[in-house]
């Protein structure tokens, strides 16, 4: 803890200090706001000036507040977790071992996976290929780059990125050798700046290397050719225009989806077992467990620790610091 800025006495210093807990913990403008208003909130709650001062049953009567708030009404579910989460940085930050994180779920506070979570939303092969040859022909007919630049960036997301992710990743610079790519923290896009890794298979790295000789050829930054200007205008209207012309629906982060569902089937087969997730399945979260109970022979408890187990790792791999965020794409 020693040199760690602390005060949280007047706004400057609440200020100052949020901003050293988002970079701490390599996220974005949006968490700095959260935790301005949760150390606002200690500050008043407590009544103190500094987080040398805090004390767990400080934290623990703040939460008891936002669960109180949630169950009346007064805020979300989601904005409660949200603050958690802030409560949580700033432990980690602080670094005090009497101090412990809050588990939301402790506290009714947990955004558990409802039935309207196990929507299947990944795309379709026949969609994403059919998008992805209209892309082709586009660029062919008009010579406009950014089609062609379109492609390889959709072609990518097989990767776990968001689209944003990869328009703007810098590929000349990566090292593709070994299997893993690295997402820098600030320079490649990722969402509230949060560095992570990722571990490749051959079908992902190839389409990497596909891309980055696109963009080295056609000396290119990045693949984003003006495609984020101006609310991603370019991407989004071609999209509108492929589906209209030919009736087919796909959309970006659908990429995202059925990467992350492969892998969840995936992480099983490399187990010995067959396992779909709920969201490709369908049905409630009871019948897709006693299904799955009875197909692979393993208690309730094992299955779950294997499972929760395998969830952490696609967490990981979409970029994604709560597990709750990822039972959404699963189910």
């Amino acid at each position: 803890m020693s040199g760690k800025a602390l005060s949280i006495k007047n706004d400057s210093k609440i200020n100052f200090l949020a901003m050293e807990i988002t970079s701490f913990t390599g996220r974005g403008s949006s968490t700095t706001e959260k935790l301005i208003t949760t150390l606002n909130e200690i500050k008043q709650t407590a009544g103190i000036k500094s987080l040398k001062d805090l004390q767990q049953g400080h934290i623990a009567h703040i939460v008891e507040e936002l669960s109180r708030k949630a169950r009346s009404g007064n805020t979300s579910q989601s904005n409660a977790n949200s603050y958690i989460s802030s409560i949580n940085n700033i432990v980690k930050y602080i670094g005090r071992e009497d101090l412990y994180v809050i588990k939301a779920s402790d506290y009714g506070l947990s955004r558990n996976i409802s039935e309207k979570d196990g929507i299947n939303k990944e795309n379709v092969r026949e969609a994403a290929n059919a998008y992805k040859e209209w892309l082709t022909k586009k660029y062919l007919q008009t010579n406009d780059l950014r089609y062609e630049a379109l492609r390889h960036a959709v072609n990518i997301q097989s990767v776990n990125l968001r689209l944003r992710e990869s328009l703007l990743i810098k590929l000349r610079t990566k090292d593709l050798s070994g299997n893993i790519l690295k997402i820098s923290e600030k320079k490649d896009g990722a969402k509230n700046s949060r560095a992570r890794e990722i571990k490749l298979n051959p079908e992902q790295k190839r389409a990497l290397i596909e891309a980055r000789d696109f963009i080295k050829s056609n000396k290119l930054e990045n693949l984003n050719i003006g495609l984020l200007k101006q609310g991603r205008n370019f991407a989004n209207n071609t999209l509108t225009s492929f589906r209209k012309e030919t009736g087919v629906y796909f959309h970006y982060h659908g990429e995202r989806h059925f990467t992350a569902h492969e892998a969840y089937k995936n992480a099983w087969t490399d187990k010995g077992y067959s396992v779909e997730c709920r969201a490709r399945t369908g049905g409630t979260k009871e019948e897709w467990l006693k299904n799955l109970l009875n197909n692979t022979g393993l208690s309730k408890q094992d299955f779950t620790a294997i499972d929760r187990e395998i969830r952490q790792g696609i967490s990981r791999d979409l970029g994604h610091e709560r597990l709750e965020i990822t039972n959404r794409y699963l189910g």
